[in-house]
């Protein structure tokens, strides 16, 4: 996988591009650290402090942004609960500690359930072009059937009535 790391002087930035699923919290909650649509360099951790680096890491469902103190030190640790999210016509959400094929993933990951995706099992986005819709609800009921509270003809009851 192809990860992207700029040094700030604080913090480090990990991006792996190949676990983004365009969610864009990154581009929309921060544009000043994730500066989208430019060429050359997009990610400025030291526009941000420590803390507000690890927000964004945390609300990136994919895993792709995670972050480091600039001195190594681990930032990111294991959510209290674990989770898993359906992600409305689109991939598994999960928080929780990964290993995938006895590798550690980190705490968050996305991953794929359209079956399209070019790195699964990470989602890379496909479904959107593959059409793919799957809310994670029940199907709405068309008609909803109206239900006889009444014994049926052929039971009888058990006290006797006639």
């Amino acid at each position: 996988m192809s990860v992207e790391s700029v040094r700030g002087t604080t913090v480090v930035i990990h991006f792996d591009n190949q676990r983004c699923i365009h969610s864009r919290h990154c581009v929309l909650d921060r544009p000043d650290v994730f500066v989208p649509n430019v060429a050359g360099e997009w990610i400025y951790p030291d526009r941000a402090t420590p803390a507000e680096v690890l927000e964004l890491a945390h609300n990136c469902p994919s895993g792709a942004i995670r972050c480091a103190g600039a001195d190594g030190a681990q930032m990111e640790s294991a959510p209290l609960v674990n989770t898993v999210r359906v992600r409305e016509n689109g991939p598994l959400a999960f928080r929780a500690p990964i290993s995938i094929d006895g590798s550690g993933q980190g705490y968050r990951v996305t991953l794929c359930r359209c079956g399209a995706s070019t790195h699964k099992p990470y989602c890379d986005g496909s479904h959107t072009a593959a059409g793919f819709v799957a809310s994670g609800e029940p199907a709405p009921v068309e008609e909803q059937r109206s239900v006889n509270l009444a014994a049926p003809d052929n039971v009888s009851s058990s006290a006797g009535a006639p």
